[in-house]
């Protein structure tokens, strides 16, 4: 029996948790739909070059890849955005935008040490693709109406990726000290990031501005401190741009739900402005992420701006809630299963019937 087992990431939904799950994910496709989001559909393995493609700097070790009889490499898809620009450069090339997509799907992913992160999870989303970063209020408003559909409390964390290119930009910065100082900003690796920034030749307003990244987080203090230590005018821009996002999201009355990480800064070569992720209360990892992604169609020949987000649904379901179904008993003697099955079928118009073999002399409905 030890050699029954699930490959690492994998688990069994059962009874209970397919009925939560479903019900979340047609939860969160009536509101896409109420959007005006249509469902797209993509097959789950996709030509391992259209990743090498999308991606500057591919994590080839998180893909599950193997070969097709031709001998050229597949690979089960790590995302849906990826394929959805595919499709949205090939099927839609002649057609005009905005286009916005919607889907439930599965995606893939190894993992390499199993921390409460899953191989496959299903991703329930939005791709919104033609629409400039005007649009990013529409899609932060539909992100959080998304959780408000998980029934728990919710914080939607946002960054911007340009904030921390322009100061790179601004500086003249390297291509290697971009990234070894990205990641640990995105790490929060405070203690290595102190000592690599003194090593670089930067104004101290500069070397302070980087150090102190990684604690801009919060609501409007977040903000007010990169205002405060922002060193350039393109620095400067970036924190009205999200103060303008933050006034028209308190107007819609998400104050209390919003916040800001302005040292969330992964996947440069992929983010072109707003990132942003959902957490709920109980669950120790983000259940949404999303944000812009203009560059990327334009890798397939079709050069459109994109903004989208997924909900990873398999996440949310130990927090989930189901609601409460009315459940009949039927108790039938032996031979009069089909008088059961009459009464079975007249009571299931209104709530569920489940039919018992019993030791008694009539049909008992209970």
């Amino acid at each position: 029996m030890n050699q029954i087992q699930l490959p690492l990431g994998m688990r069994d939904l059962i009874l209970e948790e397919c009925e939560r799950k479903r019900m979340l994910q047609h939860k969160l496709e009536n509101v896409f739909e109420s959007y005006g989001y249509k469902e797209i559909m993509t097959p789950c393995i996709e030509f391992h070059n259209l990743y090498q493609t999308a991606f500057g700097t591919l994590e080839d070790e998180e893909i599950f890849k193997f070969f097709d009889q031709e001998g050229k490499i597949l690979s089960l898809r790590t995302d849906m955005t990826v394929p959805i620009a595919r499709v949205c450069a090939t099927k839609f090339n002649t057609k005009e935008g905005p286009f916005r997509f919607r889907y439930s799907s599965n995606v893939y992913k190894v993992r390499q040490s199993f921390g409460g992160k899953r191989s496959e999870v299903m991703d329930c989303g939005i791709e919104c693709i033609g629409l400039d970063s005007s649009c990013d209020i529409e899609v932060l408003n539909l992100a959080i109406l998304v959780m408000e559909e998980i029934g728990a409390k919710y914080t939607l964390e946002i960054g911007n990726t340009n904030f921390f290119k322009s100061a790179c930009k601004a500086l003249q910065m390297d291509k290697e000290s971009t990234a070894r100082l990205a990641d640990l900003i995105d790490r929060k690796s405070m203690v290595e990031l102190k000592q690599f920034v003194q090593k670089l030749k930067l104004s101290p307003n500069a070397k302070e501005f980087f150090i102190q990244l990684p604690w801009m987080t919060g609501g409007q203090e977040a903000l007010d401190m990169a205002r405060e230590l922002s060193f350039s005018t393109s620095l400067l821009e970036e924190v009205n741009k999200l103060q303008k996002l933050y006034n028209d999201l308190q107007a819609l009355g998400y104050k209390d739900v919003i916040t800001f990480d302005l040292g969330k800064v992964p996947h440069l070569d992929y983010y072109t402005g707003i990132i942003f992720g959902g957490y709920v209360e109980g669950v120790g990892v983000s259940v949404l992420s999303g944000g812009r992604y203009d560059k990327l169609l334009s890798k397939f020949g079709r050069d459109l701006p994109a903004i989208g987000f997924s909900v990873k649904i398999d996440y949310c379901i130990d927090v989930v809630k189901c609601e409460e179904k009315k459940t009949v008993k039927i108790y039938y003697p032996k031979n009069r299963m089909v008088e059961a099955l009459q009464k079975a079928n007249e009571l299931r118009k209104e709530c569920t019937v489940e039919l018992i073999e019993a030791m008694c002399a009539e049909v008992e409905v209970a």
